[in-house]
């Protein structure tokens, strides 16, 4: 059995009593005692919530990402499993110093409370889980991996750019691994969306929107200010290119060298961003004389997935004689910045045949959802 979960990267501190106001934990997730605190998250933050929030790029230290986390792992469970396999990863700007943070935090018996009165419970119940193993990837690696082991199954060379909200992406993967010349980190689509914030300013009041609401309104092309709706799609593509020509190309041409193009002829584009045709547009005027440039199916949720199947990997090779059937779940958590994506797989099974089980008797974990049409997993 297979599941991915996908919600909105958001949080915002709540004392509010909220009941029934979700059927599943997915819709209605809230958690308590977060230091003293209680925490609305995800698409309850989003419609409850007066402001909700994320950091760019944040660490295991920051509230954030231990929030998210811990919604993670409750989602993970599926109310039956509770001893994990996780892996999870960082951009290759804050791999390196915020590891040791994540495997700190994670590895370890967690009791998590949850607030079940949200979605139809009764009272706060405590789940426990212990994460036995964790294992930290950049980002890229874990898209990558989903490329080279996932449905597409690539076996030569190929670049590949991770188009996410708090970072761009890029190298020139081989089979025994990346070109570590050619790798791009660097702004991510948050440049686009501050461009056309700035843009909106000239005419409009924008009554304090945090950067989370402005970058849904970008998403999906329209906002509404003073009860009139504004079409925000021309100043988007208009954005979005400056994006490009600002940023994204400069990088391109500064990293890969012309005869880093006779080595492949393909160019793989994952994270959110691959989601607007304007982007991806761009990229294929550039390169369309040299390489094919392919979007994978939902792009979003690259990285998860080969974070999942990477803790299979690591688990296969060190594989605990006292595990049983339905004893331990597979986890990847892409915590991005502008959604965060959990995919678990249990019993040894493949990525590929992931299902979407809706079982009404189980609330707490019982409903995915499919990515919006522009629903941006952004890093």
């Amino acid at each position: 059995m297979k599941k991915i979960y996908n919600f909105t990267s958001v949080f915002e501190e709540s004392n509010v009593e909220l009941s029934n106001v979700a059927t599943t934990f997915l819709d209605g997730m809230k958690i308590t005692e977060v230091d003293g605190k209680s925490y609305i998250v995800g698409n309850l933050a989003l419609t409850e919530g007066t402001s909700p929030h994320k950091f760019i790029n944040s660490s295991a230290k920051d509230l954030d990402y231990r929030i998210l986390s811990l919604v993670s792992l409750v989602l993970a469970t599926q109310g039956r499993y509770f001893r994990f396999r996780v892996t999870t990863g960082f951009p290759f700007t804050t791999y390196q110093s915020y590891k040791k943070d994540a495997i700190d935090f994670l590895k370890r018996r967690h009791q998590i409370a949850v607030d079940t009165k949200t979605f139809g419970g009764q009272a706060v119940e405590n789940v426990n889980v212990n994460v036995e193993q964790v294992h930290i990837m950049t980002e890229l690696d874990g898209c990558i991996k989903t490329i080279r082991d996932g449905n597409i199954q690539e076996k030569s060379n190929f670049f590949v750019a991770s188009l996410g909200y708090g970072t761009f992406e890029a190298a020139l993967s081989t089979p025994s691994g990346i070109v570590n010349r050619t790798t791009v980190s660097s702004k991510g689509l948050s440049y686009a969306v501050n461009l056309l914030e700035k843009e909106l300013q000239k005419d409009h009041y924008l009554n304090l929107l945090t950067e989370k609401q402005l970058e849904k309104a970008f998403q999906r092309g329209v906002m509404i200010v003073d009860r009139q709706k504004i079409d925000l799609k021309k100043q988007r593509s208009k954005a979005l290119e400056i994006y490009y020509n600002e940023v994204i190309s400069p990088e391109l041409r500064k990293k890969f060298s012309d005869n880093d193009f006779l080595e492949t002829s393909k160019f793989y584009l994952v994270g959110g961003g691959a989601f607007y045709p304007e982007l991806i547009d761009l990229f294929k005027k550039e390169f369309q004389n040299v390489v094919d440039v392919i979007v994978p199916s939902d792009p979003n949720l690259c990285a998860a997935i080969g974070y999942c199947l990477n803790s299979i990997e690591q688990a296969n090779a060190i594989t605990a004689s006292t595990d049983t059937k339905n004893e331990v779940a597979y986890i990847g958590i892409d915590l991005g910045n502008s959604n965060t994506v959990v995919v678990i797989e249990v019993n040894g099974t493949e990525p590929d045949d992931i299902e979407n089980d809706k079982n009404e008797e189980d609330k707490l974990t019982s409903e995915e959802t499919e990515p919006e049409e522009i629903s941006a997993q952004e890093n």
